[in-house]
């Protein structure tokens, strides 16, 4: 058998309160692309944080090539060849592209100083070599988060590791950005690197996938060959379960009241004359390619962004919203795509977090009723099921799928008649996944207005009672019910009117 290039051999790794690994092994071979797997909380971000040199094990041993390491800082991992790409940005957006590429590691001039047109002609050439369209002279902050992630991964490819850990590298990726990539790990895959690659997308671990190692609980369960095993038994390595349906069922409801409407909206050169009506019971998909307006509508929706016309209807009442405090005591929440930079405050608390849009329905004369703060939390955390110590630990602490647990209970707290979902399960688990999908089906059969954008089209087509496609800031199909299928999607997507969608 051919021998491992990395082993983790009994690693151990407790904070307080929480043991996150208990006598782990994890190995992986050269040139291959091994695929780490868990629910949020399994224990596979530290692990990466072990690896890459931010943490230090409490107990196990890590072999590199046969040899003993221990990594004190992420640049002693890196000098040793481990690299890691993480889900969170780290690009400087004031800086050009090429300049982010060689980010601390500059090239010098026979004077010693940086040599900016070295910098400039070696971008070029990477950008060229793995057919990445960007300007090396643009700066990373305008362009789209994308292309900032392909920087990102560049910035990493530059310094030439032999192990690179890949941590939902897709996320904000778009259908021809994901083609790239996978270009791109091939291509080291050829010349002899080797891939740790974190994905909670099924269809994408079996394509890119040679093995992978399951985690739960903190605890080792199984190292698999992907062409081995099926999506259901992986399922069940992963939640000790298998998961019947993976989507809720939809509600045969032929209910006509309108409970929601948009009338003629426009934002100036982003959407242009959207109208639509949701009925009692719905669940209503956007979907489109990546950028054509779906995070727009929702933000407008919102008050995030100011409309230039347009008119919104809940229970045939108008609303006025011109900014997301109006949008709030309307009774409409949006839950962001961003969870750490838009749905978060990462240093307060799970009761802070949870609270902050809706003090004011605990509030007498400016003053915040403490107990009825505590009870709204308690019941927001057993409602919702979020892993936590208790209300008081500070939310960055939590696993991926509970900090949006956490997002979604601030909404909930304001009582919404209109639930906006972008991209609501982006880095969460199988299994939390499937709890917010029943949560909901539950909020819209209970008359909440629930309205869902993703990038992912099982997620739309699974969960919709009809859908919305948009592109280039209009909406080009509507489609219903059993003709909510890929094809007709797609069709749409690219500004066509195909079966079931209707211009």
């Amino acid at each position: 058998m051919e021998k491992p290039i990395l082993e983790l051999k009994n690693i151990s790794k407790s904070f307080i309160g929480v043991k996150a690994l208990q006598n782990v092994n994890f190995s992986c071979r050269q040139g291959e692309v091994h695929i780490l797997m868990g629910e949020n909380g399994a224990g596979k971000s530290t692990i990466l944080k072990i690896l890459s040199g931010l943490y230090k094990p409490d107990a196990g041993t890590i072999l590199l090539k046969g040899d003993p390491v221990s990594f004190r800082n992420p640049q002693e991992a890196q000098n040793a060849g481990i690299a890691m790409v993480y889900q969170e940005l780290t690009v400087l957006p004031e800086m050009t592209v090429a300049q982010n590429i060689f980010l601390s590691n500059e090239p010098r001039n026979r004077w010693g100083t940086i040599d900016n047109k070295e910098i400039r002609q070696k971008s070029k050439e990477m950008l060229v070599r793995y057919k990445i369209d960007i300007d090396p002279d643009d700066l990373v902050g305008t362009l789209p988060i994308a292309k900032q992630q392909m920087v990102e991964i560049l910035k990493i490819l530059v310094r030439d590791p032999e192990i690179i850990i890949l941590d939902e590298p897709t996320s904000a990726l778009a259908r021809e950005e994901v083609t790239k990539l996978y270009d791109i790990i091939n291509t080291l895959i050829e010349n002899g690197k080797t891939i740790i690659f974190i994905s909670h997308r099924f269809e994408e671990i079996f394509h890119i996938g040679d093995r992978a190692t399951v985690l739960k609980d903190g605890h080792f369960v199984a190292t698999v060959n992907m062409k081995e095993i099926t999506q259901e038994d992986l399922i069940k390595l992963m939640v000790g379960r298998p998961l019947k349906s993976i989507f809720p069922p939809k509600l045969d409801t032929d209910a006509n009241e309108k409970v929601f409407e948009i009338s003629n909206l426009n934002v100036e050169n982003i959407l242009y004359d959207i109208s639509f009506d949701i009925k009692k019971g719905e669940v209503l998909g956007i979907a489109g390619l990546q950028g054509h307006g779906q995070t727009e509508l929702l933000n407008s929706l919102a008050g995030v962004i100011h409309k230039n016309s347009g008119r919104i209807f809940i229970n045939s009442k108008e609303v006025r919203i011109k900014n997301p405090i109006q949008a709030i005591r309307s009774g409409i929440a949006l839950i962001p795509e961003d969870r750490k930079t838009q749905g978060l405050l990462l240093t307060l608390s799970v009761r802070e977090n949870a609270s902050v849009a809706s003090l004011y329905l605990r509030q007498v004369l400016g003053f915040i009723k403490r107990k009825k703060e505590n009870v709204f939390a308690d019941d927001i955390i057993k409602r919702l099921s979020i892993k936590t110590p208790d209300m008081e630990q500070q939310v960055v602490n939590l696993s991926g799928g509970n900090q949006q647990k956490v997002v979604l209970g601030k909404g909930l707290a304001i009582k919404p008649k209109v639930l906006l979902f972008n991209e609501p399960t982006r880095g969460i688990d199988v299994e939390t996944k499937q709890e917010f999908y029943k949560l909901m089906r539950n909020l819209a059969a209970e008359g909440v207005t629930v309205i869902m954008y993703s990038s992912d089209l099982m997620e739309v087509i699974g969960m919709s009672d009809r859908v919305l496609v948009m592109y280039e800031g209009r909406i080009t199909a509507e489609i219903n019910k059993d003709e909510i299928n890929e094809e007709n999607i797609m069709r749409g997507a690219v500004g066509l009117a195909g079966s079931g969608g209707n211009l």
